[in-house]
């Protein structure tokens, strides 16, 4: 017991180091990305361990309860805009993965099947888990869906300071006793989910628990700022640890076809992500973080980072995870078929929720 906890204290000190290194050097969301830099380069010297789960388990019921506490009344009344945003986003979703395909398929050694599955924007453990009744390559897949992710956090925190994300807005902050009782309460109830067999438990508890709780007023307002950057060093840390047995080698001969495939799909998301924006009225830079490729836990703390609404970015990764969920097994038996099973993917990859 006694290593594992050494392990996990080293990834957080790491962690927060690189994160403050970030921080102090004024990078946009920078406690984040510095995080992922920092754990991703520590992961690459063979010395880094994997989150255990309970630690994991943690992270994603402190996102939980950060998305729901956008679920302010004034916040509710902006729902009306969701829908036509989220339909929006859908087709989206299809131009991301068409466009990412295309650049794929044409790679050398990405089959049919290798190249549908390196292309779905997010779900990234649901994606391994499908893919392995297919002929799809899995360390392909693995490391240009971890590319796509690692780029994304790089990228957008950038790119939206450009497009003029605004610092956080001035706003009433829980109690940290507050969200230690909403945390707590969200474990309870993700034991009970998960009795029922419903995924993802973590995470639909702790957005339920907090949105019931700040919609009703029980809790006046955000997480606590400190509690904010420790949530956003411990994503970007968890990130990072998705490089733990990286296989840098057969990265470097992926590197084009990987990055023009996220180049192809981030353009996919720029064009709906501005029709979307002129048709609600919503800021086009809130927007494209909403529709970015990226994972649902990482998009909605990179949205806290930049000043953005939590929720309304939430809503749309958690609808896009939803949507890849049920299409994904049509568009698979279509494209990929359903030969022998595929290589295996590194476990420590496969993760309990979206990217």
């Amino acid at each position: 017991m006694l290593p594992r906890l050494l392990g996990q204290g080293a990834i957080l000190a790491v962690a927060f180091v690189g994160g403050l290194a970030a921080a102090t050097s004024g990078v946009p969301a920078g406690w984040m990305s510095g995080a992922m830099v920092a754990v991703t380069a520590f992961a690459a010297t063979g010395r880094a361990k994997p989150f255990l789960p309970p630690l994991r388990d943690f992270v994603i019921v402190l996102t939980g309860v950060s998305m729901g506490s956008g679920a302010t009344p004034d916040a509710l009344g902006a729902l009306l805009h969701y829908p036509l945003s989220i339909v929006t986003m859908a087709v989206a979703v299809g131009a991301m993965t068409a466009s990412a395909y295309a650049v794929l398929s044409r790679s050398p050694g990405f089959s049919r099947a290798t190249a549908l599955f390196a292309s779905i924007p997010g779900a990234l453990s649901y994606v391994f888990v499908a893919a392995q009744g297919t002929t799809a390559d899995m360390p392909r897949v693995a490391i240009t869906q971890v590319f796509r992710l690692f780029v994304l956090m790089a990228v957008v925190p950038l790119l939206a300071s450009r497009l003029g994300a605004s610092p956080p807005p001035s706003t009433a902050f829980d109690p940290a006793l507050t969200t230690l009782v909403l945390a707590v309460c969200s474990f309870a109830l993700a034991f009970a989910l998960t009795a029922l067999k419903i995924a993802p438990p973590y995470l639909y508890a702790a957005i339920g628990v907090s949105a019931l709780a700040h919609a009703t007023g029980i809790a006046p307002g955000r997480p606590d700022p400190t509690i904010q950057l420790a949530t956003q060093v411990l994503v970007g840390g968890w990130v990072g640890t998705r490089f733990i047995g990286f296989d840098w080698s057969l990265l470097r001969s992926l590197i084009w076809a990987a990055f023009g495939a996220f180049a192809a799909a981030l353009a996919a998301a720029a064009a709906f992500a501005a029709l979307s924006a002129a048709l609600t009225k919503a800021p086009y830079v809130q927007v494209l973080v909403a529709f970015a490729p990226g994972g649902l836990e990482a998009m909605t703390m990179m949205a806290f980072a930049l000043g953005l609404d939590p929720m309304f970015v939430g809503a749309h990764h958690l609808a896009r995870f939803l949507l890849i969920s049920l299409a994904l097994p049509l568009v698979a038996r279509l494209v990929a078929g359903t030969p022998p099973p595929a290589k295996q993917v590194p476990r420590n990859m496969i993760v309990a929720q979206d990217d």
